[in-house]
């Protein structure tokens, strides 16, 4: 079975028959530590890597301290400013190094991902519950990530997950994760010929960040702590549903569709 947009909604196929309906739930995934993970065993800290480099072509080799910074739940490019106006360098120098960095990070994460695509780890359950998403006929899929378009789509090529989603709302050229759920909104209109509102609206994250980005948007979110946030620091965010992991695929599933008839 396979479902495609058009701008009357999905085509559905079964038994001969064709049907057309439009989805009724939009489901946005974060990436990092939603999704999956990465090894810092085979990569610590690649944009501390990229940033360092950076600095040694320009002639002014220094030590960019990381070591109190945590990323998630941030875009890119909010990061490399995060971290670098941290170390001392000014916002201006900074946006006019972005576009290198940005250039040299993408790079970077496709040499890596190419040379070992064991870099990247699928979080527990996420497969299942994609895979059933993408077969409910009801249900459209896209990213809601702070990665740039390119680098997400790196991550998810080793496990084959690009298929699953069509569009998304990607970090490239913000530093706020709240300009995001809009975002991925327009995307999910322009893709489905369909505009999602409130509960309809599904954003799945590990981070309180992921929890807040949709709040003015009236959406359900569901919080999954699988990278560094507990559960007891995510339920503190009051999200609609919180779970250890992604595991228990029918509980998933019943939280994604609940009230959807």
């Amino acid at each position: 079975m396979r479902y495609c947009g058009l701008e009357e909604g999905f085509e559905r196929v079964r038994t001969g028959y064709l049907v057309l309906m439009k989805p009724s739930r939009l489901v946005l995934f974060d990436i990092d530590g939603t999704i999956l993970g990465t090894s810092r065993t085979i990569w610590p800290d690649p944009m501390k890597e990229v940033m360092e480099q950076v600095f040694v072509e320009m002639g002014d080799p220094r030590i960019i301290d990381t070591s109190q910074y945590r990323q998630g739940g941030k875009t890119d490019p909010q990061i490399f400013y995060d971290i670098l106006m941290l170390n001392g360098i000014s916002e201006e120098k900074v946006t006019s190094l972005m576009p290198k960095l940005q250039k040299d990070y993408l790079q970077a994460l496709r040499d890596k991902v190419t040379e070992r695509p064991d870099y990247i780890i699928l979080k527990p359950g996420v497969e299942a519950v994609i895979q059933r998403l993408h077969e409910h006929p009801e249900v459209l899929m896209g990213l809601l990530t702070g990665n740039f378009e390119e680098g997400a789509r790196l991550k998810l090529q080793p496990h084959n997950l690009n298929q699953y989603f069509p569009f998304g709302a990607f970090g490239d050229g913000t530093r706020q994760r709240s300009d995001l759920p809009q975002r991925g909104l327009d995307a999910a209109a322009k893709y489905a010929g369909h505009r999602f509102s409130n509960k309809e609206i599904v954003i799945i994250g590990d981070t309180p960040n992921d929890i807040h980005c949709g709040r003015h948007l009236n959406v359900r979110v569901l919080a999954v702590a699988t990278s560094h946030y507990s559960l007891d620091v995510l339920k503190a965010e009051n999200p609609d549903y919180v779970f250890r992991d992604l595991t228990d695929t029918d509980k998933v599933i019943d939280a994604v569709l609940e009230h959807l008839g």
